[in-house]
Parts: structure tokens; C-alpha cells; sequence
């Protein structure tokens, strides 16, 4: 499986490197005054002034602005990062509702939780590990303070599904508007909850996750496009976008489940079953990428935002941004998507922050960029234009160390991380 980008050629290395910085340009862009990211933004057009802030786009963000600190874009100051950084976690440790340590998934410019989940573990999950990873990276003390007690206030057992819900040993979704918990746990093995599981086992004494429970968690078993995967039922979202925290070729999971070459094995089936949709919708002639994201709505300017996926009903939408999730995985097929969409004259899907989605059918590009494409984006080019920084800094935090140990993840004899470093 292809990791690296030191055979790409001089023109496309530079074309991700372009996509990346347009990415991070995002975050520079949409933090908010009080620290935290805003969930959406217009990629085309006047920008908006305000909108709901995304935790998790937020945790995201914090990765984002750190490395945007960094060669090779020092587009701010580590400096400038530091104070960022430090305003969004003082936001979440003294500004916004939490229960148990979880925050909301969405909050307004007051500070109020929005939306149908008032706590969401996975997005706070997010935001705890941009914490850490931003203030280990910038090397800077009371940031690891500020990141490591927002961390440590979260009672994982708390959240762990009792034996009477259904769900139990499995980590509860969060809590709904009325404070009671929401139906679901997260119950399936893949990219979006296996980072969730590591953080929650790597918490100090009785705030932990009780491990016990990770034999609960299940694979989805299915064949889209005629391959057969375990973990990839939910789009480009559930089977990428948390791995570019782990490095999962390094550190296997018990059972031998492999999320890694998974993650390769499904985007292969998504675009398989974006082609195989061609003869009905002209996108899927040349473009791919079913994810949760925006298509268009019944009106004009009136997107709309569902789970397109395989097994789902298709209406023609590609989600170019988020197939960059993929990139170390088939980067040719990636490759393939963007260079297409960059030059396509039949609709400009290229704006100031990234490729929004596409719908050739319509005759529609989304009018909006979404915080966590973008940052999902920011974080697998980096892996894979950059020697795996990403997951080389989650990989030196103690808890994520502690988290794979408890849940007994097996280090490979050989390490892609450690022979890139060494060459």
C-alpha cells in the first residue's frame, strides 16, 4: 500500500501541496473570536460573518493552525499558533457547557450547545486530541497544561454503556437535547471510532474506558463494488478520517482486523460503486466520493446535508474534498478525481478553501466548505506530503501510548514511520 508521496511527480506534489494550504487557509480563516471554528463556510462568494462552531472541526483546527506554523508554510508565527491555540481551549474549559467532560457537538457564538446532540463523545474526542497533538507540537508548556486538564476532566466511564442498555461496555454517542442518552453507542470497529477508543483507554486510574469492552466492538461485513471490506459502509467520513491520527500499518489491532489496509480496500469499493453508477448519472463518468457531506437542495441555494455512501440513494453528488481522506491509500485514483474537477469547464467546483462537491447532473457545485472535510484534508496530506507528521506526534502522546497498550494493539517488527525517519 502506497504511503508516501516521494515518487509523486514535481507537478502533482505541488498540486497536493496547493490543496493543503488552501485547507489550512480555512482554519486562519474561520477561527471565530471566541477560539473555535466555524462548522461551515461559503468556498465561493462573500463570506459569512458568523455561524454555529463545530467541536470538532475545532480539534481539527488546532492540528491545522500548528502546522500552519510550520514549514514549509509558515502562514503565522508559532507564537500567533500559541495564542490561538490557547484561546480555544480556554473557551472550552471556562465558556462552554460539559457533562462529565463531554462538550456539545455544535455551540453558538454565546457559548450555548445547538443542535440535536447536546454532548457528543466523538466530537469532543476531536477536539481532546487536537489539544494534545497542538500543544505538543508547539512545544509549549501551559498549552499542554490547559490541553492535558481538558483531557483529564472527561469520566470515560461515565459514558460506557451499561450492561441493562443494550450497548454494553460500548461508548455512549452523548446526550440529546433534554440531557437523556442518545439510543446509540458507538459499536462499530473503523476509522471514525478507533481513535475515539484509544483516547478514552489511555485516561488516568478510574476516568478510563474499561477495556473490556473492545471485544463489543464489531466490524460492518458487506461488498460494495465488488470488493469486500469490513469497515467502509458509511462513506469516506467513518473509514478515513480518524486513521490519520493512528498509524494502524505500525500498530496492529487485536482480532487482525487490518483498519489500515481497509481503509485502502474500501476507498477502492467507493469508487467502484461510483462508476458502476455511470450509466445513470454523468458525475460518475469521471468523477467519485460518497461521504456525509452537501448536495443540492430542491431550490437554488438551498444545499442540503445527508449521508451519501454506498447502499444509500445516490442523486449524482461526488465529494471531491473528502476522497483526499484516501490519499496515501490510492493516491492515483485521488489524483485522477482532483486533476479532472481542476480543469472541468462544465461547473467550477475549485473555491478559496478546496474542491466543494459536485453534481454534473445538476449542473451544481456546493456553495459551502465543511470544517472537517477540510480538515480531514489538512491532516492526510500532511501524512502523506510530509513523512507522516501527524501521526508521529499523536503516536509520542502518553495517553495514546498508554491507550494501544491497554487495549493491547502489537507494534509490527518493522515501522513505515520509523524507516522514513531513518532515511
Amino acid at each position: 500500500m502506497p504511503r508516501m508521496a516521494a515518487g509523486l511527480p514535481p507537478t502533482e506534489r505541488a498540486f497536493l501541496l496547493y490543496l493543503q494550504g488552501l485547507a489550512l487557509r480555512y482554519f486562519l480563516e474561520n477561527q471565530a473570536p471566541d477560539g473555535l471554528v466555524l462548522d461551515r463556510q461559503r468556498n465561493f462568494g462573500p463570506r459569512e460573518p458568523e455561524g454555529w462552531r463545530s467541536i470538532a472541526a475545532t480539534g481539527m483546527g488546532l492540528i491545522a493552525l500548528a502546522l500552519a506554523s510550520a514549514e514549509p508554510f509558515r502562514l503565522l508565527t508559532r507564537d500567533c499558533a500559541i495564542q490561538r491555540v490557547r484561546r480555544a481551549l480556554l473557551t472550552a474549559l471556562e465558556r462552554l457547557p460539559q457533562h462529565e467532560g463531554v462538550l456539545p457537538h455544535f455551540t453558538d457564538r454565546d457559548g450555548n450547545a445547538v443542535g440535536s446532540d447536546r454532548c457528543s463523545t466523538v466530537d469532543s474526542a476531536w477536539l481532546f486530541a487536537g489539544a494534545l497533538w497542538a500543544a505538543a507540537f508547539l512545544n509549549d508548556g501551559k498549552l499542554q497544561e490547559l490541553a492535558e486538564q481538558l483531557y483529564a476532566r472527561v469520566d470515560w466511564g461515565f459514558w460506557t454503556a451499561p450492561p441493562s442498555s443494550g450497548h454494553a461496555g460500548l461508548l455512549s454517542h452523548g446526550l440529546d437535547r433534554e440531557g437523556s442518552f442518545l439510543p446509540c453507542a458507538w459499536d462499530r470497529l473503523n476509522g471514525e471510532t478507533v481513535f475515539l477508543y484509544v483516547l478514552a483507554a489511555g485516561a488516568e486510574g478510574k476516568r478510563a474506558w474499561p477495556t473490556e469492552g473492545w471485544p463489543r466492538l464489531r466490524p460492518f461485513y458487506g461488498k460494495v463494488g465488488g470488493l469486500p471490506f469490513h469497515s467502509a459502509d458509511l462513506g469516506l467520513f467513518v473509514f478515513q478520517y480518524g486513521l490519520d491520527l493512528l498509524d494502524l500499518e505500525t500498530w496492529h489491532e487485536p482480532g487482525g482486523l487490518g483498519l489500515a489496509a481497509e481503509a485502502g480496500l474500501a476507498a477502492q469499493a467507493n469508487y467502484g460503486f461510483c462508476r458502476a453508477a455511470a450509466s445513470r448519472f454523468a458525475t460518475y463518468e469521471r468523477y467519485w466520493g460518497l461521504s456525509a457531506g452537501d448536495g443540492p437542495g430542491g431550490a437554488p441555494d438551498a444545499d442540503t446535508y445527508r449521508c451519501y455512501a454506498p447502499g444509500q440513494p445516490l442523486d449524482g453528488t461526488a465529494h471531491l474534498t473528502a476522497t483526499l481522506a484516501s490519499v496515501a491509500h490510492r493516491p492515483a485514483l485521488v489524483l485522477e478525481n482532483l486533476l479532472g474537477a481542476r480543469h472541468d469547464r462544465r461547473v467550477s467546483a475549485l473555491g478559496r478553501y478546496g474542491f466543494s462537491a459536485i453534481n454534473l447532473d445538476r449542473g451544481w457545485a456546493g456553495r459551502d466548505m465543511v470544517g472537517i472535510d477540510a480538515g480531514a484534508a489538512v491532516l492526510a496530506l500532511d501524512n502523506f506530503l510530509h513523512v507522516h507528521r501527524v501521526r508521529e506526534e499523536f503516536h509520542s502522546l502518553a495517553c495514546v501510548r498508554q491507550g494501544l497498550t491497554r487495549i493491547g494493539f502489537r507494534r509490527a517488527p518493522a515501522s513505515p514511520v520509523g524507516l522514513a525517519r531513518a532515511a
